[in-house]
């Protein structure tokens, strides 16, 4: 009996190791479709940039269903849809959809309170002047 306990312990701390391992930072997935990053959580916000499929993103919380997850592509942070997410680190959950894996791979969520972005300036380029041609002189 004495033997039992610390093997029992010892396993339980085995299986939970794995999770602990995945879980505790941002989430790293990629998309399914072509994905439009919106500024908040829905259709009806402004569409920010869109994520190629195939695309890595991470992410860094979801919504209490995981329909929408708060993510960045390429130096812009907006929402994606939970739906086309497939995780993409190597392990048990490897592939799987963010709404069925996220609870189990530690993806926080945000209640009620979630970020809302703005689109990003857009890039000024500095106009050449124009200099009138002048005749060349012989």
């Amino acid at each position: 009996m004495l033997i039992r306990l610390p093997l029992a312990l010892c396993a339980v701390a085995m299986m939970t190791m794995p999770a602990l391992a995945q879980s505790g930072g941002p989430a790293i997935a990629y998309t399914t479709a072509n994905l439009n990053m919106r500024a908040g959580p829905g259709t009806n916000y402004p569409v920010l940039a869109t994520v190629p499929q195939g695309g890595g993103v991470t992410v860094f919380g979801c919504t209490a269903n995981f329909s929408w997850c708060d993510a960045a592509f390429a130096n812009v942070k907006g929402w994606v849809s939970g739906r086309y997410l497939s995780y993409g680190v190597q392990g048990s959950y490897y592939g799987r959809p963010i709404p069925s894996a996220g609870v189990y791979i530690g993806v926080p969520r945000y209640g009620s309170n979630y970020p809302i972005y703005r689109r990003p300036p857009p890039v000024v380029r500095p106009v050449q002047p124009i200099y009138p041609r002048y005749p060349r002189r012989y």
